[in-house]
């Protein structure tokens, strides 16, 4: 548990008092370690005003007060089960959880919650891993802190970038996931990032775990035994947007009802290539 010396933050969660609070940090501390747990106690923790290196706990464009739209703590997990834990923790202390990839959605919020005082949510700075990229089926599997220069340096890298193409916003330092659930847009065909979106994995507000599309369907050789965000996918996942029954993909973007922490993007496949093999 916190010490008692150890400061309040500048806004409390809504009907939360200090003790419960700190109760609360302390449990979260247990799940992703302390140094993945920061109180936000001082104004000057929100003073980075930069794009590539902004505060995570409010917005740099704020409209009101600078520690108005402000997060009491930001907690990074490290991977999807800590993700689970922290949501059903929030549950538990019935504490307003903020969820980002890693807050550069500047001019329309950036990191600050809607509810001040709410636990700000940074999925992006341990979850930033490219898992997967298939030229044959021009996709790629990302996590919430893949930026679209990371997923190009990505192509780049493993000599991948006279096959496929990114689309890109009007700035590449934002998160893939991040500007496809709030219907962010580009300049080519591929333009729609939402609707070059296929199969998500999601995290829902009692912290169990989904995945949509094809992927909702088992994949005969997964494990068992493992648990659901480490099973091997079915191969489809990345192919086809639709599984049986309603399509559900939407309701994860512009809303709270989940919290992506997987999502496919098509690619761009370079026509000139293709047409010559």
């Amino acid at each position: 548990m916190a010490s008692n010396s150890e400061a309040n933050p500048l806004t409390l969660p809504p009907g939360i008092d200090a003790a419960v609070f700190h109760k609360f940090i302390a449990a979260a501390r247990e799940i992703t370690g302390p140094e993945n747990v920061t109180i936000i106690s001082k104004k000057e923790q929100l003073s980075k005003d930069q794009y590539l290196d902004q505060s995570k706990a409010h917005d740099m464009f704020h409209i009101t007060g600078k520690s108005y739209f402000v997060s009491s703590a930001v907690i990074t997990p490290r991977d999807v089960a800590e993700v689970q834990a922290i949501v059903k923790l929030c549950n538990e202390y019935e504490i307003p959880l903020w969820p980002f990839s890693i807050g550069r959605n500047v001019g329309y919020g950036g990191a600050a919650p809607r509810v001040p005082g709410s636990i700000g949510l940074e999925l992006g700075k341990h979850m930033n891993k490219v898992l997967k990229v298939d030229v044959d089926g021009a996709y790629a599997l990302v996590e919430p802190g893949v930026t679209f220069t990371d997923l190009h340096e990505y192509l780049v890298a493993n000599n991948l970038r006279e096959k496929l193409w990114v689309d890109v916003p009007d700035l590449g330092g934002g998160s893939v996931i991040g500007n496809t659930t709030e219907r962010g847009v580009g300049y080519t065909p591929y333009g729609d990032h939402f609707m070059m979106h296929c199969g998500m994995e999601v995290v829902l507000p009692d912290g169990t775990l989904v995945r949509t599309g094809m992927g909702a369907l088992p994949n005969p050789n997964a494990d068992p035994n493992a648990p659901p965000h480490d099973q091997e996918p079915n191969s489809a996942w990345q192919l086809f947007n639709y599984g049986f029954g309603p399509y559900n993909d939407g309701i994860f973007t512009q809303s709270s009802l989940g919290i992506v922490v997987k999502m496919g993007v098509w690619l761009m496949p370079n026509r000139a290539v293709t047409n010559r093999t």
